[in-house]
């Protein structure tokens, strides 16, 4: 299945879930939020100048982790292996933020 990447997925539903929640990434309590992926291919799912991904492509994360995210990819400037090691640990922060959406039943098949 592809989606359209005009037809951008936003869901409040989806955001919502975040709420209450512990990092995915660190495990903190209180401050989480759903941030978008951001990394090397997040123009895959949606992403654009000014544009966030769908918002199935969400982690988890607590204010510092969201930031450190943030920040690092604005840092990791040229070196690749630092770009990879960003977008694999982002990439793996949305998975677990989708297995939880499972488990909980904010997702169903």
């Amino acid at each position: 299945m592809s989606i359209d990447k005009t037809s951008y997925v936003r869901s409040k539903k989806l955001l919502q879930a975040s709420k209450d929640q512990s990092c995915v990434n660190c495990g903190a309590v209180g401050t989480v939020v759903g941030a978008h992926l951001q990394g090397m291919r997040a123009h895959s799912f949606g992403k654009g100048r000014g544009i966030k991904p769908h918002d199935f492509c969400v982690a988890d994360l607590c204010m510092k982790c969201h930031a450190k995210f943030d920040y690092y990819e604005s840092t990791a400037g040229k070196n690749l292996q630092l770009r990879i090691d960003h977008s694999e640990q982002f990439l793996y922060c949305v998975l677990k933020t989708i297995e939880r959406r499972f488990a909980d039943g904010t997702i169903k098949v």
